[in-house]
């Protein structure tokens, strides 16, 4: 599927209200099964636990580095709402597959986590690349799940530490507006008692173009404040309200960043069918 065809199924799927539709393909191939024997890495012990810092030391975070200082141009703007945090669940757009690497990147000095869908444990050097960079990979296995919610807990109530994750729940590549959000990043973090960072990204443009002439964008990775749950507000009512305003917080920064209101064409089309 070449660029311009994800941008026409994205703007598509826009306009027929469909935010979480997953339009590049899978390849189903190179996917390795998340069983219930999957090691999460906040488990890894003795001789696994050196190979993958050695991976990370080595080969994962030169990589970050290099996407961020030299690919992506990667901005990092309130990075101060990091400052004093320990566990915390970060919210951001998905729109690139290596957009979690920046905010790894704005989160250096913090150990993150990030949660994937489960075809995202892929087979080969690149699927152990992020398997060791702290991928918690989903799975559509009930047991399988049950480790994942495991993992979860012990990131954020034992470890104290950062997980990503992307509540649009798919990848839309260079898509400028926030998407409405699924609740579940919302559950952990007020199950856990953990504050949610939203973070958005945003474009520049790099004046260069792909081999199929589209604009080549760099990344402003904006970082607003940390929103608490309260304790005056039930398990629902803390997921509501803080998947509220996460939103609201992305809303703010796409708005000021492009100087233009947020709207979805298909909320357009349905207010012209309606006049």
């Amino acid at each position: 599927m070449s660029r311009r065809q994800v941008l026409q199924a994205i703007a598509e799927c826009e306009a027929e209200g469909r935010f979480d539709v997953h339009v590049d393909p899978i390849p189903e191939e190179l996917i390795v099964p998340v069983t219930q024997d999957f090691e999460y890495p906040c488990y890894r012990r003795g001789l696994r636990r050196i190979l993958n810092y050695i991976e990370k030391a080595f080969i994962v975070w030169p990589f970050i580095w290099f996407q961020n200082k030299f690919m992506l141009r990667t901005r990092v703007e309130g990075r101060e709402n990091l400052k004093g945090l320990r566990a915390a669940v970060i919210t951001c757009n998905h729109v690139a597959k290596f957009d979690c690497l920046a905010v790894k990147y704005a989160a250096f000095g913090h150990r993150t986590y990030t949660v994937a869908a489960p075809f995202n444990n892929m087979k080969g050097f690149f699927g152990d690349m992020m398997r060791a960079g702290d991928m918690m990979p989903m799975s559509e296995s009930f047991h399988a799940q049950c480790n994942f919610y495991r993992a979860v807990k012990d990131v954020l109530v034992q470890k104290k530490q950062f997980l990503v994750m992307y509540p649009e729940a798919a990848m839309w590549w260079s898509y400028k507006k926030p998407r409405p959000f699924k609740p579940g990043a919302f559950h952990m973090a007020a199950k856990y008692g953990a504050p949610v960072v939203p973070t958005f990204i945003t474009f520049r443009d790099s004046g260069k173009k792909d081999a199929e002439g589209l604009p080549k964008y760099y990344f402003t990775l904006h970082i607003t404040p940390p929103i608490y749950p309260k304790s005056e507000l039930s398990l629902k009512e803390n997921k509501d309200y803080l998947c509220r305003e996460a939103f609201e917080a992305c809303r703010r920064v796409y708005e000021s960043s492009y100087g233009v209101k947020l709207e979805y064409e298909c909320y357009r089309r349905r207010d012209d069918d309606n006049a």
